[in-house]
């Protein structure tokens, strides 16, 4: 969707994820462990190793998360976002085995009204099929498509709806080396598959990088 010369809207986005999992169910991606798994669950699977999709990761541990924030664009000052329970939807702890078009119907394709849902996000916990979901205390939001200068994900805007932590880089590496040393938080503890057991063994780090002490 780089390339696009065109604006993203809501029926650009819901086009593209129908031809994303389309695409991704002709090649089996759609089975797990023996049983067929959902379009979300596909979806997140897709994001998870490197598809672009509307979903955002959050995670429920808020040191997960601010390893997250420190972690990314470390010489660059970060933002910790925090979003009240109270702006959200959510199926947090429980399926939601609706399919795609279902969960983003429309009256028509053809309508280009933006504005068929309402602008509260909703939360969703996958199941705990992969180590790095559980190390990562893993749940997604999404919403319609916003165009907002918050960003594209859809919320109202309140007090004490959305709260925010502003990382300077050399915050950063205070907290990571804090999140590392006393909490155990770290690449190697949260990315706890071969991937991410590769990842951390690459050029990118030195060969004592993962010993904790």
């Amino acid at each position: 969707m780089k390339d696009r010369d065109y604006p993203l809207g809501e029926h650009v986005m819901r086009d593209y994820e129908r031809e994303l999992l389309l695409n991704a169910q002709h090649q089996g991606y759609h089975f797990e462990n023996g049983r067929e798994i959902s379009d979300f669950e596909l979806l997140a699977k897709l994001q998870h190793h490197g598809a672009a999709t509307r979903m955002i990761d959050v995670s429920r541990n808020i040191l997960v998360a601010l390893w997250f924030a420190c972690d990314s664009m470390r010489d660059k000052t970060g933002l910790l976002f925090g979003l009240h329970f109270s702006a959200i939807n959510g199926f947090e702890g429980r399926p939601d085995k609706r399919s795609y078009n279902q969960v983003f119907d429309r009256k028509t394709d053809i309508a280009t009204n933006e504005d068929d849902f309402d602008n509260t996000p909703t939360l969703w916990q996958p199941p705990v099929v992969t180590k790095r979901i559980a190390a990562q205390s893993a749940q997604y939001l999404y919403s319609r498509v916003s165009n907002d200068r918050t960003g594209s994900l859809s919320f109202r805007c309140g007090e004490n709806i959305v709260n925010m932590i502003a990382i300077t880089p050399e915050m950063k590496t205070k907290c990571l080396k804090i999140l590392e040393n006393t909490f155990d938080i770290r690449r190697f503890t949260l990315f706890p598959d071969i991937d991410g057991f590769c990842f951390s063994n690459s050029t990118n780090f030195g060969c004592h990088s993962n010993e904790r002490w």
